[in-house]
């Protein structure tokens, strides 16, 4: 695979979704601009865009906020496309990313390229004692229109990259899309985050419709970020044995 080239032709352009200022995710929100802002690259990153809340009410709960979420995602999404940046960096308000990250995920030079991070429940054991060990990422089930996927444990996966041979998911907590990705084409509807009835997940959507166009993808489990606030990447050593 052919390396990109870095250096002054690569521009990052950063977003945080955003749906209340008084939610738990408010107070996560300067240790994740801080771990962006820390990011090792040579690429030109653009200053973090944190959309504005959502301005409703949540009257059916996690429904109406999935729904929310999705009009931030979108919104992040209108607002790269009026730049002049050739990525977007989708960073979820609970997620800290590592140093490397968004550099790493630009050296795939795939379509989207994504890293790892532990489900809330990574390490929580069941009633055989056994934890749960999975994080946000695994191959998508053949044929499933909504793009299921089938965590896998981490032990399995720690250290591989995924999807030069499947299609793979990684959500969207750490996440690198290429511009052409959401560019208008003829005959093609541009690809945006949506909810359905059948298809409750937008990231797991997303994931599947890009790579069913053929849009490339990779999955890398070298870079694990942190997911608030059980898993805090200054704790890494901690929980990631």
């Amino acid at each position: 695979m052919k390396t990109l080239s870095l250096k002054s032709k690569v521009r990052v352009f950063v977003g945080v979704p955003n749906l209340t200022t008084n939610d738990r995710y408010s107070g996560y929100l300067p240790s994740v601009l801080s771990h962006l802002k820390a990011q090792i690259t040579t690429a030109k990153i653009m200053p973090t865009y944190v959309t504005p809340p959502h301005s409703g009410k949540f009257q059916h709960g996690m429904p109406d906020r999935l729904d929310a979420l999705v009009g931030r995602m979108n919104n992040i999404i209108e607002k790269f496309m009026t730049t002049d940046a050739t990525h977007v960096f989708f960073c979820d308000g609970d997620v800290e990313i590592p140093p490397d990250c968004i550099d790493t995920l630009l050296r795939h030079n795939v379509d989207l390229a994504s890293g790892v991070y532990p489900f809330h429940n990574f390490t929580k054991r069941t009633e055989d004692g056994v934890a749960a060990r999975a994080m946000m990422f695994g191959r998508i089930v053949k044929d499933n229109p909504c793009g299921l996927f089938h965590p896998r444990d981490w032990d399995f996966m720690k250290g591989q990259v995924w999807g030069e041979e499947d299609a793979w998911t990684g959500g969207t907590g750490c996440f690198l899309v290429k511009r052409r990705v959401f560019k208008d084409y003829p005959h093609v509807k541009p690809l945006r985050f949506r909810r359905t009835r059948e298809c409750g997940s937008m990231d797991m959507l997303l994931w599947k419709q890009a790579q069913d166009i053929g849009f490339t993808a990779r999955v890398d489990a070298n870079i694990v970020c942190g997911h608030l606030p059980v898993y805090k990447l200054s704790e890494i050593d901690e929980w990631l044995v």
